[in-house]
C-alpha cells in the first residue's frame, strides 16, 4: 500500500514537472506535419501553464492565421504582446494579421517594432517577416526576399533561410533558384523534411511527375508517417491522370489513395478535412465531396466554408435548390472579401438550372467581375439555354461568352441563331417588335464570316435574316448575295456537302428563283432555279405553282 502511494506521489510530481507534457518542439513537429488541431491543442496547453512564454503565443497565432482564423490569430498575438512585450515575433504575427487584412502600412509597422526589438545576431524577426510576406493573400515575393537576405547576412548556414528563399522564388516562378535553395536546406539540415518535399514539388511543376514521385517516397524513406509527402503523391497523381488519358483512371485511384492517407495521418481533423474537400473539388469526385462536407458540418455547424463545400457538391450532384441555399446562407455569413468568383458562378448556374434565368446570369456576371476567367463558363451555359429553346436567355449568355479572349467561333453561331429565333418566338407571339435583334443576329453571323469565309450555314442565316429586313414581297432582294454565296460554297466549293444540305439548297434555289422572278422579272433565270428545286424535291408544290405561274400563259 506505502508503495502504491509512493509511486502515486512520484508520477504527480513527474506531471507537475512536465516530464510527460509535450513541448514547444513536439508543437512544431506537429504543425510542420501538417497536425494543425494537434499542434492547436499542444499550445493552448503551453499557454495556461507558461504564462510568461510569449513564443507559444506566436505558433499558436501562426496556426490559426494557417487555417484562416485571423481574428482569432491576432487575439492571440496579442495576449503574446502582454505575456512579454519585448518579444519580437508577436508583433510579426501582427503584422501577417495586417497583411491578411490588407492593411500594408500597418503592417510594415509591425515588422519594425519587430526588428527594433533584437539584437544584431538574431536572424528570426527577419526570417519571419519574409514568410509572412511569402503567405500572406497577396504575397509580396520580391519583399520576402530583401528580409531573407537580411537573415542570410546574419546566418548563412541556417537551414530554415534556404526553405523560406525557395519558397520566395518559388513564388515568383524562379523554380531553378528554389530548387538550389531547397536543396541547401536540406543538406544543413537532414532532419528538415519539407525542404526535400518542396523538391519533388519542383519537379511536379516541371510535369516531371515521375522525378516528383520519387523524391516523395524517399522522403517517406526517412519517415514513413510525413503526412505532407502522402498530400504531394496525391497531387502529383491527380496532375499525372490528367496528362495521359489512358492512365486516368489507376492514376487517379493512386491519388485518392494517397490522400486518404494523408487524411489517416492528420487524424482526419477539420482543417485536414477542408485541404481534402478541395482535392476532391479539383478530383471531380462530388459524392466523396458532399459526404466530407456533411462529416465536417458535424464538427463545426457554423464554419462558412463548410456551406461552400456542400453547396458545390450540391449543385454537382443534381441538387439545385440545396446549393442555392447554402450557396446564399455562406455569402451573407462571410466577410464580402471571402467571397470568389467560383461562389458567384456556382450560384449562377444553379439558379438557372432551377429556373430563375435572370437571377442565374446576373450573379454569373457577379462572378466574371470578380474573375474575368469565369467567362468560360457562359458557352456552357448559353448552349444549355439554347437548346431549351429559351432564346432570349441564350443570347444574354452567348453575349458574355464572346467577351473571352480564347472565344469559341462556334459561339457567334449561337448568339446569332438565338437572336434570329427569339426574333421569329416574338414574332409568331404577335409582339411589337423592331429590327434590332434581327441587326444584331446579322451582325454576329458577319463576324463569323469574317473569320471563316467558308462557314456555309452562316451565309443561310444572313440570307435568312436579310429576307426579314425586306418586304413580303423580297422586292429589295436584301437576301440575294447571301443565298448565291451559300449556293457556291455547297455545289462548288464544297460539293461534299451537298446531300446533307439539300434542305438548304431547297430554300436558297426556291427564294433565288423567286426575286429573280418577282424583282428582275428574269423568268428564265428564275425557271432554272425552280427546276434546280424540284430536282432535289419532284414533288415540291410550291415551286410546281410558281413554275405554272411564270410559264408562257400561265396564272
Amino acid at each position: 500500500m506505502i508503495g502504491k502511494k509512493v509511486n502515486t506521489a512520484v508520477c504527480l510530481v513527474l506531471v507537475g514537472t512536465g516530464v510527460f507534457a509535450q513541448s514547444l518542439a513536439d508543437a512544431k513537429k506537429a504543425i510542420d506535419a501538417e497536425q494543425y488541431q494537434r499542434g492547436k491543442s499542444m499550445l493552448k496547453v503551453l499557454t495556461t501553464t507558461q504564462l510568461t512564454n510569449a513564443e507559444n503565443y506566436f505558433y499558436l497565432g501562426n496556426i490559426y492565421l494557417k487555417t484562416d482564423h485571423v481574428d482569432s490569430a491576432k487575439i492571440t498575438f496579442n495576449k503574446g504582446i502582454a505575456a512579454n512585450a519585448s518579444y519580437s515575433l508577436n508583433y510579426i504575427g501582427m503584422g501577417a494579421v495586417a497583411l491578411a487584412e490588407g492593411d500594408t502600412l500597418a503592417a510594415k509597422e509591425q515588422f519594425n517594432k519587430a526588428v527594433s526589438l533584437v539584437g544584431k545576431k538574431d536572424n528570426s524577426p527577419w526570417l519571419n517577416i519574409a514568410k509572412a510576406y511569402t503567405k500572406a493573400p497577396k504575397p509580396d515575393y520580391g519583399q520576402a526576399l530583401v528580409y531573407v537576405e537580411k537573415a542570410k547576412e546574419i546566418n548563412d548556414k541556417d537551414a530554415q533561410v534556404y526553405l523560406a528563399m525557395g519558397d520566395a522564388y518559388r513564388g515568383q516562378m524562379r523554380n531553378s533558384d528554389a530548387y538550389s535553395a531547397y536543396r541547401t536546406a536540406f543538406e544543413l539540415n537532414k532532419t528538415l523534411l519539407r525542404s526535400k518535399v518542396e523538391l519533388g514539388v519542383i519537379n511536379k511543376m516541371s510535369k516531371a511527375f515521375q522525378e516528383s514521385e520519387d523524391e516523395f517516397n524517399s522522403v517517406l524513406a526517412i519517415d514513413p508517417n510525413y503526412g505532407p509527402a502522402y498530400r504531394e503523391l496525391a497531387e502529383t497523381y491527380y496532375l499525372w491522370a490528367n496528362s495521359e488519358s489512358s492512365q486516368y483512371d489507376a492514376r487517379m485511384k493512386k491519388a485518392l489513395h494517397y490522400y486518404e492517407k494523408y487524411m489517416d495521418l492528420t487524424d482526419r481533423l477539420l482543417e485536414s478535412r477542408m485541404r481534402h474537400a478541395d482535392f476532391l473539388i479539383l478530383a471531380k469526385e462530388f459524392k466523396a465531396l458532399e459526404a466530407e462536407a456533411n462529416e465536417m458540418a458535424k464538427i463545426d455547424r457554423v464554419n462558412p466554408r463548410i456551406l461552400r463545400y456542400q453547396a458545390y457538391a450540391a449543385y454537382e450532384n443534381g441538387n439545385y435548390t440545396s446549393s442555392i441555399q447554402a450557396l446564399k446562407d455562406f455569402i451573407a455569413k462571410v466577410d464580402p472579401k471571402r467571397v470568389i468568383a467560383q461562389d458567384y458562378l456556382y450560384l449562377g448556374r444553379a439558379e438557372i438550372k432551377n429556373g430563375a434565368i435572370e437571377n442565374g446570369i446576373n450573379d454569373i456576371k457577379r462572378a466574371i467581375v470578380l474573375d474575368s476567367a469565369s467567362v468560360v463558363a457562359m458557352s456552357e451555359i448559353g448552349k444549355a439555354l439554347y437548346d431549351s429553346k429559351k432564346y432570349t436567355q441564350a443570347a444574354q449568355a452567348y453575349e458574355l461568352s464572346i467577351k473571352n479572349p480564347k472565344r469559341n467561333l462556334l459561339d457567334y453561331y449561337y448568339l446569332g441563331s438565338s437572336y434570329y429565333f427569339d426574333y421569329g418566338a416574338r414574332k409568331a407571339a404577335s409582339e411589337m417588335l423592331d429590327n434590332s435583334l434581327l441587326v444584331k443576329a446579322d451582325s454576329a453571323f458577319s463576324y463569323l464570316i469574317q473569320r471563316s469565309p467558308s462557314t456555309h450555314v452562316a451565309w443561310q442565316f444572313r440570307g435568312r435574316i436579310n429576307r426579314q429586313l425586306d418586304d413580303a414581297n423580297d422586292s429589295k432582294g436584301l437576301a440575294l448575295s447571301y443565298y448565291e454565296k451559300y449556293v457556291d460554297i455547297i455545289t462548288v466549293t464544297k460539293p461534299d456537302l451537298a446531300v446533307k444540305n439539300a434542305a438548304g439548297l431547297i430554300e436558297a434555289y426556291t427564294y433565288l428563283g423567286s426575286v429573280a422572278a418577282r424583282k428582275d422579272r428574269n423568268n428564265a433565270k428564275a425557271k432554272d432555279y425552280f427546276d434546280k428545286v424540284l430536282v432535289l424535291d419532284p414533288n415540291n408544290e410550291v415551286v410546281k405553282q410558281a413554275l405554272k405561274a411564270i410559264s408562257p400563259g400561265g396564272k
